[in-house]
Order: structure tokens, then C-alpha cells, then sequence
């Protein structure tokens, strides 16, 4: 082969070689179709199929329902996103539960309670759930009993706080758990109620009349025992009337 001709074989190499790069070039930067933009974080946690993935831990389905919780609050969410949530959030309730609401109301309920967060500006940052190894199990006459905890990261304006949450749940019939109820953590601490009644009050001396003095004086007054503390209710004894279901979870009492 002489001089030209190879000087002809290296111009085509180049000339491929450039056209690679502009076609790679294109390729790379290309504009990406609008079925692989990003997803919302409330598009993202309401596409779980609950059918096939079903959270297998009384944790898991705490954790899931958390999420689903904090995607509720979120002011761009569209009136087709916020269904979606109650959707979902029905498909974790016990069928126990899902019987006190039907899901027109839950659903009507939840829209008041986002409309009331909102115009608050209150909104969930974060959320902790009870860790696999202090969750409480308990077998009872109404089933396979699970409790545990959640506590939430709210914020309100520029004001953050805490607001912790005690769930219950009992595995059906198809060995899922689901959410049978809850309430405010701050109600395992509230005081027994004494039904009304005041505590003994004391008799007071008889006084002393001027007819008796010399006699023999009464016997020096003896103090009451101390009144024993009424014991606190012990909720990982649950029953089938705890705890009390409140829709507006996880808000702010």
C-alpha cells in the first residue's frame, strides 16, 4: 500500500471516530421522556402494590403507614394523591377498625384534617418506629396482639416537637398484621381517674370544754395511713377497647 492510500485509511478512522463522539454526544444529552422524570416522594410511597408487597412486620406496617402519613400534609398533593393515601392507609386498618368509618367518611375526615394542617403550617419532618426487638407480643382471646410505637418530628412554622403515638395490631386470618387502633403515648401516663371521689378528710379534734378539764386526756390522735397509689394501667395488656381510634393521627391534640 503506498503513502495516499494509507493516509486515506487513517482520515476515514478519524472521520468514524468523530462521528461516534457526536452520536454519543447526542445520546447522553439527549431531553429524557416524562415517564422517567423523578417521582414525588407521595408518588413514590402511594405506587406500592400493599397485594404482593405486603409489609411482613407489625414495624414494617408502622414504618409504611408513618410514610404515608407524612406524604398526607404535602400542600402540592393533588385531590387524586390524597385518595390514593387513604387508600392505602385503609388497606393496613383491621377489618375491626375499617367497620367505624366507611371510606367515604374516612376519606372526607382526612381531607379536613390535611386542610387543617396546612392552613397551620404543620407538617411531619421525620418519624422513629419501636426497633423489632421491643415490640410486644401478646397472645389473647381476640387474637395475635402486636404494640409498639412511632414517634413523629413535627414542625409548626419554625416550631418543632414531638408527638408520639401507641399502635396496636393483630394478624388476620391470612397471617398479615394489621393496625387495630391507637392513641397519644400521653395516655399510657394519664392519672387513674378515683371515679369522684375525695380523698378522707380528716375528723377534727373535739374541743375542749371547761366542764371536763382535769379528766383523764384523749388519746394523742393517730395519722391516717398513707394512701396507696392506684397502679397504672399496663397497655401491653391490651383489650379490645384500647386504644381509642382517633383519625386525625397522627395530629397534634
Amino acid at each position: 500500500m503506498n503513502k495516499s492510500g494509507r493516509v486515506k485509511i487513517v482520515l476515514i478512522m478519524v472521520f468514524a471516530l468523530l462521528v461516534f463522539l457526536v452520536v454519543f454526544y447526542l445520546v447522553a444529552n439527549a431531553e429524557r421522556p416524562d415517564d422517567l422524570e423523578r417521582l414525588s416522594a407521595t408518588e413514590a410511597t402511594i405506587q406500592r402494590d400493599l397485594n404482593i408487597n405486603y409489609p411482613q412486620t407489625p414495624k414494617a406496617v408502622v414504618r409504611y403507614y408513618a410514610e404515608l402519613s407524612q406524604c398526607m400534609y404535602d400542600p402540592s398533593n393533588s385531590d387524586e394523591e390524597i385518595e390514593a393515601i387513604a387508600k392505602q392507609s385503609r388497606l393496613l386498618f383491621d377489618d375491626e377498625l375499617k367497620g367505624k368509618q366507611s371510606d367515604a367518611e374516612y376519606l372526607a375526615s382526612l381531607k379536613n384534617t390535611v386542610a387543617s394542617f396546612i392552613k397551620d403550617n404543620r407538617k411531619i419532618v421525620s418519624f422513629t418506629v419501636t426497633p423489632s426487638s421491643e415490640v410486644v407480643y401478646k397472645t389473647l382471646d381476640i387474637g395475635e396482639i402486636a404494640s409498639l410505637y412511632c414517634t413523629y418530628t413535627m414542625q409548626k412554622g419554625a416550631v418543632s416537637y414531638s408527638d408520639a403515638e401507641h399502635f396496636l395490631l393483630r394478624r388476620d386470618g391470612s397471617g398479615r398484621w394489621k393496625i387495630l387502633g391507637w392513641q397519644s403515648a400521653a395516655l399510657d401516663e394519664a392519672p387513674v381517674d378515683n371515679g369522684g371521689v375525695d380523698e378522707e378528710e380528716e375528723s377534727p379534734a373535739p374541743e375542749a370544754s371547761g366542764e371536763n378539764t382535769g379528766e383523764t386526756e384523749a388519746p394523742p390522735k393517730t395519722e391516717a395511713p398513707a394512701k396507696t397509689e392506684a397502679p397504672k394501667v399496663n397497655i401491653e395488656v391490651p383489650t379490645i377497647e384500647r386504644p381509642t381510634v382517633e383519625i386525625e393521627i397522627p395530629g397534634v391534640k
